[in-house]
């Protein structure tokens, strides 16, 4: 199971990332940004949408920030109090993804003018991503220490990945809920190239210079006039 979860994960979902998105990036365009909702329902997407990006932002930036400059953050969680500070911060910040995250979920089963423009990719990656971010808080409501331990362990865990030589003793040895995490991570990003996910890679920046466009709601004709 470790080599499965820690070696062959990462590699393939890798590989789609390095593949698949740029084939689906030359070859339909179209398909690359989400489908917009916000035409259709506004008011739980407002509650989902914002919760999520607000929480789930923060917490990616710290994971990626232990693994390109290690040093500094050794400097700052080897404060004890700044350690418990930046804990209870992730800790909420989870707490509102996961909010956001559900309630977009619920948002796409109940809404039945959704349902035309919700695939079960749509779906799947929801239920996923739910997934992981319980399981992250889970980790960080129980087992305490959890930004240390991951600069000590996960981060070197994933430099040995990146210079194609991995070393799964750094990581072997954690419980099963942390196996469960990376497992559902990787799983994300090999399906990121497949869904509208895939749009966190872009910046939309030339859609800044495009004319405005003019939308029209189609209404049934009520009757003729006379």
């Amino acid at each position: 199971m470790n080599v499965f979860i820690f070696v062959v994960l990462p590699y393939v979902a890798l590989a789609m990332l390095l593949f698949v998105t740029p084939y689906r990036y030359f070859s339909n365009r179209l398909t690359w940004s989400a489908y917009s909702t916000q035409f259709l329902e506004q008011k739980n997407l407002y509650w989902g949408s914002n919760p999520w990006h607000y929480g789930i932002i923060p917490v990616l930036i710290a994971h990626l920030l232990s693994v390109v400059a290690p040093g500094p953050m050794r400097a700052i969680l080897g404060n004890q109090r700044a350690l418990i500070l930046l804990e209870d911060i992730g800790q909420g910040l989870a707490l509102l993804a996961l909010f956001g995250c559900v309630v977009l979920l619920i948002r796409r089963l109940r809404a039945p003018i959704l349902k035309p423009v919700t695939s079960a990719g749509d779906l799947a990656l929801l239920a996923l991503l739910i997934f992981e971010v319980a399981t992250g808080l889970y980790m960080g409501i129980f087992i305490r220490g959890g930004p240390l331990w991951y600069l000590y362990t996960a981060v070197l865990y994933f430099h040995s990945l990146l210079m194609f030589n991995p070393q799964i003793e750094y990581v072997s040895d954690f419980p099963l809920v942390f196996k469960l995490h990376a497992a559902g991570a990787f799983l994300i990003v090999a399906l990121l190239p497949f869904t509208k996910l895939v749009h966190l890679l872009y910046l939309p920046i030339g859609f800044l210079m495009d004319p405005p466009i003019l939308y029209r709601w189609r209404a049934p004709k009520i009757g003729k006039q006379g």
